[in-house]
């Protein structure tokens, strides 16, 4: 299999089933989109006109019973139109949105190729219901932190990029919060972090091979899962404890 920044980053992750982990980058399933995943697809292709694959997810957030839109839909939409409007003031042009990338052994989807001030760069938008000073260290969706942050994704794309052009492009986050707050982040890579990306990566290629799933045994998450297992923990586990 190709090695894509996400199957890299949930196959280390405790707190990511191995038997999911299989069922999806192994055998290709796609869960469905949890509402707050809908959320952050209807903004990323009002803003940039499209999400991966090509799907349209507007229209999927349901409306008022009179036919209207429904405050949580017309949010995403303001915020979009704000976000358009702040990447234009930054100077930023997208070029192509969605490419799909493949090397020998990776494969990757970034949001957007964009020129920054124009120059070349690779861009990932994100939306978010964290608030702005919420820690990475306590929560990995956060973006307040930054020391704590996993920055896998901006390593995968720029060892990409340059495995296909010999070119190191920059590579930026541009993060929108539901309540309005903007982060525009640049990632300035070294070059001892992509040595560790790329040694992390012949890593997991060996780990790959003697791969046996295991189910992750911890009912708060089975519980959530909606894989067809016949492997989850059905029951939360019993905690002792000795006084």
């Amino acid at each position: 299999m190709k090695i894509s920044q996400s199957a890299l980053k949930s196959f280390y992750d405790d707190r990511y089933c191995q038997l999911k982990w299989e069922k999806h980058f192994v055998d290709g399933y796609r869960s469905r989109p949890t509402a707050a995943m809908i959320d952050g697809l209807v903004f990323e292709e009002m803003t940039i006109g499209s999400t991966r694959d090509n799907e349209s997810y507007i229209g999927l957030i349901p409306r008022l019973k009179n036919g209207n839109i429904s405050k949580r839909e017309a949010d995403i939409i303001a915020l979009s139109e704000f976000a358009k409007k702040t990447m234009r003031d930054l100077e930023i042009k997208v070029l192509e949105v969605q490419p799909e990338w493949e090397t020998d052994s990776l494969i990757g989807h970034p949001d957007a190729l964009i020129t920054y001030k124009g120059n070349l760069a690779i861009m990932d938008l994100k939306y978010t219901a964290t608030k702005e000073d919420d820690s990475c260290r306590w929560n990995p969706h956060a973006w307040g932190d930054l020391k704590y942050k996993d920055f896998r994704q901006a390593l995968h794309y720029v060892e990409m990029y340059y495995q296909l052009h010999e070119v190191y492009l920059p590579f930026f986050y541009l993060v929108f919060g539901k309540s309005g707050w903007v982060k525009f982040i640049s990632v300035d890579i070294t070059k001892d972090s992509l040595d560790d990306y790329r040694l992390l990566l012949k890593t997991f290629e060996n780990d790959l091979q003697n791969f046996a799933p295991k189910p992750i045994k911890n009912y708060s998450i089975c519980r959530k899962c909606s894989i067809n297992c016949t492997k989850r923990t059905e029951k939360p586990n019993i905690i002792n404890i000795e006084i």
